[in-house]
């Protein structure tokens, strides 16, 4: 093979694959033009022949039980390159075919003739094919109907990828107008209900007509200075998020003590579980170098803890730093735990599971979704383990350092 057959058989390759036609059911379209080249050429055996790269694969047959066969045996696999229909009058006397398996053996083949299917853009996927067992010749009528009925074949292969399609793109956009409903019901939330206690406890502040005392308004402005924080984080998120599915996440690296870091996040987060009576336990080994961006690690184990504390009402968080058999992080709760069957969802943007909302836990459901944008920007990778009432498992696993 020349190299730019090569090439050219990659590219059909690639149309092959992106069609899905392979290995699809039976149909009744195929089926009938496999039964009008049979009785139109009157040979026993015909076939809509479909060629990958290994082998031929028969999406409608006649006259055989068997539905692929080997491509290097394969008389189709030599009609792909033909400008018109391959035809082999007697296949024992064509030094091509006469010591090929299904000549001297079943189906002991004789005659063949296939008309190459072809998809728009020129590339031939296959074949509408007619064999017998006995030479034989095909009338210039039978020629011009074995072409139209590859033609034929050929159009129904493009209308299935072209409804297929259409209805990939109809299901996207019905996702996409459920994603923005969900931005729009769940940052509306996010966003007013912090802003409105904000403006609430300022409206107090700001009444001269009953002045606070110096620790109460302190109080209070703690809590409006908490607030601010959260609509920081929120916007930091969303932020952080749009780069996801636009260019992607860019992280400086540098030498980072995983140990070090890991724990100054469980010491960030103790204020959180503190009140909720959870015991958080950090199993602390010696020092776990990775190449990474502190900032993005930090926002990224900040959401690992926080839905941990979130989703855990009573019990303990145990955080652990390994680096065997690479650089590992594993945080572990004995909380409400997931439905198996949302895990899969967990990672989409704005997605919150059916436990957070029965809970009406507060969060805009991106936390997921930035930690494994994050932990995927620096080579590793995240996996989750939870089950509904039984807690839920949280590893990250990083590439060691360079």
């Amino acid at each position: 093979m020349t190299v730019t057959n090569a090439v050219q058989e990659e590219a059909r390759l690639a149309v092959l694959r992106g069609l899905r036609i392979m290995d699809t059911d039976a149909e009744p379209e195929f089926d009938d033009i496999a039964l009008l080249a049979a009785e139109i050429c009157r040979t026993p055996i015909a076939m809509v022949s479909l060629v990958d790269d290994d082998r031929q694969w028969f999406k409608a047959r006649v006259g055989v039980d068997y539905s692929e066969g080997c491509r290097d045996n394969s008389f189709c696999a030599h009609a792909l390159d033909q400008p018109d229909v391959l035809e082999v009058p007697d296949a024992r006397a064509d030094p091509r075919f006469a010591g090929n398996p299904l000549v001297v053996g079943e189906p002991y083949i004789q005659f063949y003739a296939g008309a190459p299917l072809r998809v728009e853009g020129g590339l031939s996927l296959g074949t509408v094919c007619v064999i017998d067992h006995q030479p034989r010749t095909l009338s210039q009528q039978q020629r011009r109907a074995l072409r139209a009925l590859a033609r034929h074949a050929a159009a129904e292969i493009e209308l299935r990828s072209y409804a297929r399609r259409t209805a990939d793109v109809n299901r996207r956009v019905v996702e996409l107008e459920d994603l923005k409903n969900r931005i729009l019901t769940t940052v509306s939330h996010e966003l007013r209900t912090p802003l409105s206690s904000i403006r609430g406890y300022l409206e107090l502040l700001l009444d001269d007509s009953d002045p606070l005392d110096p620790e109460t308004g302190r109080d209070f402005l703690t809590v409006v200075q908490r607030n601010a924080h959260r609509l920081t984080r929120l916007v930091d998120d969303m932020l952080l998020a749009t780069k996801i599915g636009a260019e992607g996440i860019d992280v400086a690296r540098v030498p980072i003590d995983l140990t070090e870091l890991v724990g100054a996040v469980v010491a960030g987060s103790r204020p959180l579980a503190d009140p909720k009576g959870l015991t958080l336990t950090f199993d602390k080994p010696g020092p776990v170098v990775v190449t990474g961006s502190h900032r993005e690690l930090t926002q990224a184990l900040q959401h690992v803890l926080l839905n941990a504390i979130k989703f855990t009402p009573d019990g303990a968080i145990t955080v652990q730093v390994t680096d065997v058999p690479r650089p590992t992080v594993v945080v572990t709760d004995t909380g409400t735990g997931i439905d198996e069957g949302e895990i899969p969802r967990l990672f989409d943007p704005f997605y919150r599971s059916e436990t957070a909302e029965a809970a009406a836990i507060q969060g805009p459901g991106l936390g997921l979704t930035l930690v494994r944008a994050i932990v995927n920007a620096h080579g590793g990778q995240v996996d989750l383990r939870s089950r509904l009432g039984a807690g839920t498992t949280v590893v990250l696993q990083f590439p060691g350092p360079a």
